[in-house]
């Protein structure tokens, strides 16, 4: 029993070295392409280094769904052919010792990363991604980029080459491109207010002209003014509106549940959200079967050789399986594919298929 633990411990420690030797080595990697990339946006406006450098670090957080199965891929690949090349992995099986026992130190490491990155970090990495978007936009775009949506409604920020607009409506409906229930706050250009209009509908004629529907309008130190009917220019639409809305990948874990009540009572699609959290429950499934996948490649002791072989063969499986339940989960979004199907049936799958082959590696 002591023996257990202590290889178990080991096992433990060194594939938790492996896992941070090269996460390391990739946040490090995406951080240099992205800053490239950024300094080559920037390359015609001017804006300080530091900022590009906060915006590298900012976004990293963002491509972890893609770097952290590479990761525990690429970490148990290294750990058991570590341990191959010490003759650790022969010795242990000489004396006794399963697959499923030597496996079982990198699952445990993936599984207790996995629910961290989920319950705890992943609201700290909303939070990062939002702060990369909005720095986006100010930078790049020359928009406020995301719009939000809370218990008090919908959330609209514009702004026009004369003035400046905060809108809050109740209610959107996208098939008939109306708000209802809608407040307008305009501000000057040195946002000193203006007015506020309150109007009970709201109707998008086209990307830059609202129609307002029975509405009053206060003006600082003027008598409320009614109205029927009136114009207002305007550059949101309907297509602008869902485009930059918040994704769900900017809504922490703990926050979506009430941030999907509150987009559909809003009028707003909730299946991406549903799927995204989905998502999140079915990602220890994801970083398990990619250490699965490591482990059944690197398991046997082979040729250096065989081994870079067996490397590239083990990323180009892992880039076929995200691109395929990629594509599912896209289908998920856009259709009427079941959710179960979107999400949980190709983590789900891909599993089955590495423990039958690590049933025949273990069996022959």
């Amino acid at each position: 029993m002591v023996t257990n633990k202590l290889v178990l411990r080991y096992l433990l420690k060194e594939n938790l070295f492996s896992f941070l030797l090269v996460f390391s080595f990739s946040c490090i990697l995406f951080i240099s392409i992205d800053l490239i990339e950024l300094i080559r946006r920037s390359s015609t406006k001017e804006i300080q280094i530091s900022i590009l450098i906060k915006m590298a670090f900012l976004h990293i957080p963002s491509l972890f769904p893609i770097i952290l199965p590479t990761v525990f891929l690429l970490s148990s690949m290294h750990t058991y052919m570590k341990l191959n090349k010490n003759n650790e992995l022969v010795v242990l099986r000489a004396s006794g010792f399963s697959i499923w026992f030597l496996i079982l130190p990198a699952v445990f490491n993936a599984l207790l990363i996995s629910i961290l990155y989920v319950f705890v970090f992943n609201p700290i990495f909303a939070y990062m991604n939002i702060k990369f978007k909005n720095y986006e936009s100010n930078f790049f775009k020359g928009s406020y980029g995301l719009f939000s949506i809370s218990e008090t409604g919908l959330w609209l920020r514009e702004k026009t080459d004369d003035f400046e607009y905060v809108i809050n409506a109740q209610h959107y409906s996208f098939e008939n491109n109306t708000l209802k229930n809608v407040k307008i706050f305009k501000f000057s250009q040195e946002n000193k207010f203006l007015e506020r209009i309150d109007v009970q509908n709201v109707k998008m004629l086209d990307k830059k002209l609202w129609e307002l529907t029975k509405g009053t309008k206060l003006e600082i130190n003027k008598p409320p003014k009614l109205f029927d009917v009136e114009n207002i220019a305007i550059n949101l639409d309907a297509e602008k509106i869902e485009k930059n809305f918040r994704p769900p990948e900017t809504v922490g874990f703990w926050r979506l549940n009430d941030y999907i009540r509150n987009l559909e009572s809003s009028g707003f699609a909730i299946k991406k959200h549903i799927i995204y959290k989905n998502y999140l429950f079915s990602f220890p499934l994801i970083l398990i079967s990619m250490v699965l996948l490591g482990c059944s490649l690197s398991i046997k002791r082979e040729r250096i050789k065989k081994n870079v072989l067996k490397i590239l063969y083990g990323l180009i499986v892992g880039m076929l399986f995200h691109f395929s339940s990629d594509l599912v989960k896209t289908f998920g979004q856009s259709s009427d594919l079941n959710i179960f199907l979107s999400v949980w049936a190709a983590p789900l799958i891909f599993n089955f298929l590495l423990l039958s082959s690590l049933i025949h590696l273990e069996d022959g």
